[in-house]
């Protein structure tokens, strides 16, 4: 009995092979001779609007069957699997709202791998916190969504940008907030909270009696 199972689990690999060899082969076959093909002149063609950026890019195919199967066909004909346009879902570079932003941190605590830094200070005439530093490290950033998902405001989204290539990693740390504009917030944070100082102390003043009334 073990010697039958033995010779049944040896066919049984040999069909198996040939069968997964076979449909890889099918694959690669129907791939080559019964796709139209598509070459995108990136970064001449601009797939996030789906049309060239170049006006010398050819836009009409003159091939015509049997050819085109095998040579392919222009971009803005093609009707394969790739899609010369980028869905409009797409998760890209995350971007961000500065004017929306309330600096509640949310984004920061909820990002699993610390991608997102996020100070903020109470200002005049500011919803929430006016945020003094933003900053996102796109080399960490592994497109997860918790940061967006969470944002009370839409401040941070998904972009459809995702051209991110750089020979220095140190520049896709990405500083949303200038240093300019950060020291005046906080200079307008620390006269906001002197003001509210001296009210405090006037308010107490008028509350204390005077000695001998």
């Amino acid at each position: 009995m073990k010697l039958f199972d033995h010779i049944k689990a040896y066919f049984l690999n040999i069909y198996e092979a040939v069968a997964t060899i076979s449909m890889g082969m099918w694959i690669t076959f129907k791939t080559a001779f019964f796709e139209r093909k598509v070459t995108l002149q990136y970064p001449s063609h601009d797939i996030i609007e789906g049309k060239p950026k170049d006006a010398s890019i050819t836009t009409q195919g003159n091939l015509n069957p049997p050819f085109e199967a095998l040579l392919g066909a222009s971009q803005q004909n093609y009707k394969g699997p790739l899609n010369t346009q980028l869905p409009e879902r797409y998760r890209g570079l995350l971007g961000y709202d500065e004017p929306s932003c309330i600096s509640c941190l949310l984004c920061a605590l909820n990002c699993p791998i610390d991608v997102i830094r996020v100070k903020g200070v109470k200002i005049e005439g500011r919803k929430g916190k006016a945020p003094t530093t933003f900053r996102i490290d796109y080399s960490k950033c592994m497109f997860c969504g918790l940061c967006v998902e969470v944002c009370p405001t839409d401040a941070v989204f998904f972009t459809r940008q995702f051209e991110g290539a750089t020979f220095d990693y140190r520049t896709l740390i990405r500083e949303f907030i200038s240093p300019e504009l950060s020291l005046e917030r906080m200079q307008l944070a620390e006269e906001a909270k002197k003001h509210a100082e001296k009210e405090k102390k006037k308010r107490e003043d008028k509350e204390t009696p005077e000695v001998g009334d």
